[in-house]
Order: C-alpha cells, then structure tokens, then sequence
C-alpha cells in the first residue's frame, strides 16, 4: 500500500513540508503540514464547503485527524501559494502512530527529517 494523505476521499495531495512543534506548558504536539498545492481547492465550489477532516493512510490503515486550523497564502497575483494545515496530538501513543506515518511518507516522498533544537 503507498502512502497518502487526502481531505477529499481518494484525492492524494502532496505536502511540501512538515513541522513539529511542542506546546511547553503540556504534552500537547502541534503537526503543521504545508502544501504548495492542494487539489482538493478545484473540488470546493463555495465557500460553504469546508475541510473537515484529513486521512493521513499507510500499511498500518487510516489516521484520521481534525484540523485545529488551516490557513491559505496567496501571492502578490492573488494565486494560491500555499496552504497550512496544523491539528494536535495530545497522546503519545497516537503521537508515535503520526511519526511512523511520516517516516513512510518521508521514505516514499524523498524527505529528510531535521530537528531544530532551541
């Protein structure tokens, strides 16, 4: 099975990037997925539809999560640039699920994880 990530069922969309951040009054982990392109927008025909819903899916089955936020960028043209897409994670156990997730998609995509330590 590849891995996937999609907001509309059987639509894939392709992440640009990903941050993790850490809430420091609690165990809270912040998930940001960036995209530069989410072709999911083509298949929204009002502003009444909404994205609910994100399928992270690999071998292991589907995470589903909710958005706590999502934030679109456009360009001086007014064009799409990119979109970002945060939910939290307040468990560990789901939070190690999440990074096995992102390990197959990095593996499969080409990514490199770097850690920013402060």
């Amino acid at each position: 099975m590849t891995v996937s990530v999609q907001f509309i069922e059987g639509l894939d969309e392709e992440i640009s990037n990903i941050s993790l951040r850490k809430k420091r009054s609690s165990n809270t982990k912040t998930v940001v997925l960036i995209f530069d392109k989410l072709k999911a927008m083509d298949k929204f025909r009002s502003f009444t539809n909404k994205i609910e819903n994100l399928w992270l899916r690999d071998e292991e089955g589907d995470i589903q999560v909710i958005p706590s936020g999502i934030k679109f960028y456009s360009s001086d043209n007014e064009q799409l640039s990119k979109v970002e897409c945060a939910f939290e994670v307040d468990s560990e156990e789901v939070f190690q699920r999440v990074m096995r997730f992102f390990n197959r998609y990095a593996e499969a995509k080409g990514f490199e994880f770097q850690s920013r330590e402060n």
